[in-house]
């Protein structure tokens, strides 16, 4: 019975939780697997199946390690999604998170887990030739590789991303020629200057003059490079709200 109520716990957390952010939904559901690991076991085992890889130590510190980052990677993608992200947001996100990934296997070589709660857990519960410090560093590495491999197109529009961000503290004198002019008269409009202060640079670009042709073109490029998801997931979100209280209604 304990077991059926823990069940059906389960499945209730896991729909609440993977609708969250969707795609990595299936780490909450890690973690529950996690949590629930000896129960797990004792069902499998009470209907004759196998259930030694799930009592194995080292693929459950496989498992915790997977929980944690997964965590992480979670956290990095809610910060891509919401209204008036632009790229240049999303490029500063990356790059804290590489940061964050070299700090993380730094520590990990010293087994200091204060960044993955489930490691240190398990790492409490097995001993640390069975929790391989270097073979978990190594996966942290790999990651951070990974990560600059797909975003060092990222480095090349750097500057591009700064002059969409703020285009009043760029040096007009390393901007490209073709936007010098325009980047001139701009920084020396002070009521374009106010209103900037008042939108913030997201909504900035909408309202760049038309007399400013490049810099708008320039804008228009640069935001649509890698647009967040919000613009798609609102709607959608507003047809299942709609979609629900039609069927109560019915």
């Amino acid at each position: 019975m304990l077991l059926y109520r823990k069940s059906i716990n389960l499945k209730r957390r896991y729909e609440t939780k993977h609708t969250e952010v969707r795609w990595l939904g299936r780490g909450k559901v890690f973690n529950i697997v996690s949590e629930l690991v000896e129960e797990i076991c004792q069902f499998m085992d009470s209907k004759g199946k196998e259930s030694k890889v799930l009592k194995d130590e080292k693929w459950k510190c496989e498992l915790v390690f997977l929980v944690d980052i997964t965590a992480h990677l979670r956290v990095l993608n809610i910060r891509f999604r919401g209204r008036d992200r632009m790229i240049c947001d999303m490029y500063d996100a990356m790059k804290a998170f590489q940061v964050k990934l070299r700090l993380w296997e730094t520590q990990m070589h010293q087994l200091n887990m204060s960044h993955f709660p489930c490691c240190q857990v398990m790492l409490s519960q097995v001993s640390a030739t069975v929790f391989s410090k270097k073979h978990f560093a190594d996966k942290l590495s790999a990651v951070r590789i990974e990560f600059t491999r797909c975003y060092s197109d990222f480095e090349a529009q750097k500057n591009n991303f700064e002059l969409l961000r703020n285009p009043f503290v760029i040096n007009v004198e390393t901007a490209l020629a073709q936007i010098q002019m325009e980047l001139t008269e701009l920084q020396c409009n002070g009521i374009l200057k106010e209103k900037y202060n008042c939108v913030g640079p997201a909504r900035f670009t909408c309202v760049i003059p038309k007399a400013l042709p490049q810099l708008r073109l320039h804008a228009t490029r640069t935001r649509s490079l890698f647009g967040s998801t919000y613009l798609c997931e609102q709607p959608f979100s507003v047809m299942k709200i709609v979609m629900c209280s039609s069927v109560l209604d019915g």
